[in-house]
């Protein structure tokens, strides 16, 4: 399954590429609701909230765009009296943005796309039956949201960006962060213009 996933990945990320410009690349930081791991419910079982993000833009033409991301969670760590968990989290996410409109300063989109998340939970016991049990589990999930680009200068914007995942894993997330612009890094790189 896992490597199903990976292929399926690596396909939606690599067909935009061959037809279309890469205009922004950045990152950012991520809060996230969370979820608990097969959905069981106590505190020691709950993902991360923060997490670090990149992400780049694809410029399909007016008004589609295609945005593929990686976040990576900080670690949940949960310490009892003889046990320590700990709930890792990564995603993989390829999204569609349509922009409603395209003024000088400000963008607002729409998005949906597609999420996999992975995720792992490390539990140790200490004291007289030590012991260390690890799981893995990962889900396919379905991302609808919105989200606007603001630019800061000609090199950098900013943006904001909610989404939902309806998965095994739902949760919501709220996203921002800066992105370079390409394009103007292309134009002018050799010119000498600062």
């Amino acid at each position: 399954m896992k490597k199903l996933l990976l292929l399926l990945l690596i396909a939606v990320i690599a067909f935009p590429a061959v037809n279309a410009q890469f205009t922004k690349v950045g990152g950012g930081l991520t809060f996230s609701s969370g979820y608990h791991f097969h959905d069981v419910n106590y505190d020691g079982n709950k993902s991360g909230n923060l997490a670090l993000s990149l992400k780049g833009i694809y410029k399909i033409n007016v008004p589609i765009q295609i945005a593929p991301s990686f976040t990576f969670f900080f670690p949940h760590v949960f310490k009892d009296l003889n046990e320590k968990e700990t709930i890792t989290t990564m995603m993989f996410d390829v999204n569609g943005h349509y922009v409603f409109n395209t003024l000088d300063k400000f963008e607002f989109y729409g998005l949906a796309g597609l999420d996999i998340l992975l995720a792992w939970n490390t539990t140790r016991y200490s004291g007289v039956g030590a012991a260390t049990y690890k799981e893995s589990d990962n889900a396919l999930g379905l991302n609808l949201g919105a989200g606007s680009c603001m630019k800061l200068t000609d090199q950098f914007d900013l943006y904001l960006e909610a989404k939902y995942i309806i998965s095994k894993y739902g949760q919501f997330m709220l996203n921002a962060g800066i992105l370079i612009n390409i394009d103007w890094l292309k134009k002018h790189e050799n010119t000498g213009i600062n």
